[in-house]
């Protein structure tokens, strides 16, 4: 992942561009007051927006199937994860 200040961005805009859009790569663009962006290709945003939309649907389906646990069982799960 590429990062660049707003100033190299503003000037060379068609650049980034082109490398996030031909090498499938991310870059964050700062400014001076520690606000940060990322510019990803329509291609990846949406191929990402479609699987949190699919991960979602799978967990409300679970959900309506009642395979859930409570956070108790959730912790202990990742605890024993984390000892063996």
């Amino acid at each position: 992942m590429l990062a660049v200040n707003y100033t190299h961005a503003r000037n060379n805009l068609k650049s980034l561009i082109d490398t996030v859009c031909d090498n499938e790569e991310e870059v964050i663009i700062t400014t001076k007051n520690n606000r940060s962006v990322v510019l990803l290709s329509l291609d990846e945003y949406n191929q990402t927006h479609a699987q949190v939309k699919q991960s979602i649907k799978r967990s409300l389906e679970q959900i309506e199937r009642g395979e859930v646990m409570s956070i108790d069982e959730a912790f202990e799960l990742a605890m024993k994860s984390y000892r063996d």
